[in-house]
Formats: structure tokens, sequence, C-alpha cells
């Protein structure tokens, strides 16, 4: 399609995704029940019609058949993983134009990779509350998303969450069999839930729910923005990674993440000490 190396892989694993079976009929009972009409046999087929009627009709269209498959794409296992790629796919002209302004002097497919990981990340926690283009509002948030990764440093080395968590350590800290500990975590999950950190009925816990309880805090004392709070939350779930490396993220650019993601949160770590 582009000629590049991360939009040319996407399009070869999509020729994949079209290829499964039963996909495409699980995609189109999904816009049946929603109240939106296809014919197409096959996914990629059902993207082309969808995009002519979508001209046809106009926003009203598209804000309805995408709404669809979002709020399937804010769920957990493979439904949602399939609806998700469906939305990428569709949207991924777009992500081809913004990766073209955003590169600046940087390589083209190591930006794209950047464009394409902010926009798998927009689509599954995409704010379904939110009124507007729905379209207009995933190329907003990712461009949002992707300029700040691209602005960032970039370190090349991994490091895990648990030297930001042992920075955060408060001596004293009750067991986790402690029954207030217990209650603790059920709220701190209603809480993490009500900022879109979680899933809503996960109690987080290890090291996640570490990570998540400090990702509440920083929230509620000004010291992160909720949509990075949403994605580095987004990243600690089991399997993020292999969801990332679907969406055409390289173990390059996921070790990159993940460096400045833990960077980032040495500091506030601290605060978080200090203040406990």
């Amino acid at each position: 399609m582009t000629g590049t190396r991360v939009f040319e892989s996407l399009d070869a694993e999509w020729a994949l995704v079209c290829a499964g079976s039963g996909r495409a009929e699980m995609v189109l009972g999904w816009l049946r029940e929603g109240g939106v009409l296809a014919e197409a046999r096959g996914l990629a087929e059902l993207l082309v019609e969808l995009e002519c009627w979508d001209r046809a009709r106009g926003r009203v269209h598209s804000d309805r058949w995408m709404r669809v498959l979002l709020e399937r794409a804010g769920g957990e296992g493979v439904e949602a993983q399939l609806a998700a790629r469906v939305v990428v796919q569709a949207m991924l002209l777009g992500a081809v134009r913004m990766t073209q302004r955003l590169r600046a002097g940087r390589d083209f497919d190591e930006t794209g990779q950047v464009v394409v990981a902010c926009l798998y990340q927009v689509v599954r926690r995409f704010p379904l509350w939110r009124r507007g283009g729905v379209a207009a509002t995933l190329l907003l948030e990712t461009l949002h998303l992707a300029s700040r990764e691209l602005q960032a440093d970039t370190e090349s080395d991994a490091v895990p969450w648990h030297p930001v968590l042992e920075a955060a350590a408060v001596p004293g800290e009750p067991t986790a069999d402690d029954p207030t500990e217990a209650v603790w975590r059920t709220v701190l999950g209603r809480q993490a839930a009500g900022a879109s950190l979680i899933a809503a009925g996960e109690v987080p816990d290890g090291a996640r729910g570490e990570l998540v309880e400090l990702l509440v805090w920083a929230v509620a004392a000004g010291l992160l923005d909720v949509v990075r709070a949403r994605v580095i939350a987004d990243e600690s779930r089991d399997g993020a990674r292999e969801s990332a490396e679907a969406a055409g993220v390289s173990a390059v650019t996921w070790r990159q993440r993940r460096s400045r993601t833990v960077r980032l949160l040495r500091p506030i770590a601290d605060q978080w000490a200090q203040a406990a």
C-alpha cells in the first residue's frame, strides 16, 4: 500500500486476518446487532462496503459502525483483538498520512511503528462517552499520544516495572492476606475502573496492582495525564506485548516505550513514597 515495511507488514497481516475462518461472520454479526447492515462476505470487502456507505450517508453512518466495534475492542480476549484490528485497518490510511507529517527527519518506519502502536492503544481505550466524530477523535487522540512519544528521548534497553515499585515501597505495609488489604484492592479496582485504567470488575494485585495504585495516585495528584496513565496500565496487562506485536510494533520499539515509561514513573514513585 505504501512501499514501507511497517504498513506493508500490516497489510500482509490483514490478509491473514481476512483468511481466518469465521472472522467475517463474527464481525458481521456484531454489526447487525448494532443496527448496521452489510452484504459483504469477507472482511476486506466489508471495509470497502462500509467506506462506500460512509461517503453516501456521512458521519452518522461511520460513527455507528465504528462505535459498534470500539465497544467490543475495549474488552478482553480474541474477539476484542479482532474488533480492534478491524478498526485499525479502517484507519490505516490516516495513520500513513500522520506518519508523513510527524516524521520530521526521523526514519519513516520507526515513526510509523509509534503511530500504529498509539492508534492501537487509542482504539482499545476509546472514550465511548465522547461526542463528535469517531474517526476524527481516533486520529486526534493518536496524534496527541504519538507526538508525546516521539518527543521523548529513546532508550534501547528494557527495564522491568519492579525498580519503580521498589522505589515506592512503604515500610509496614499490610501483607497480601490481610483482610484490610483485600478491601483496599477492591476499592482500588473501582477507582481504577472509574478512570478506565482497568476493566470493570478487575481487582488488580501483585506488581500490576501496585502499578495501578501508583497510577491512580499520580492522576489524582495531577502528576500524570489520565490518557498516559491508561496507556501505561494497558501495557502492563498480560498479553499486552503480544497484542502490540500483532498490531505491528517491533520488539525494539516495545522496549523503548517501556524504558521511557519507567523513567517517567520513577520520580512520581518517589513522591508517592514520601506522601505515604
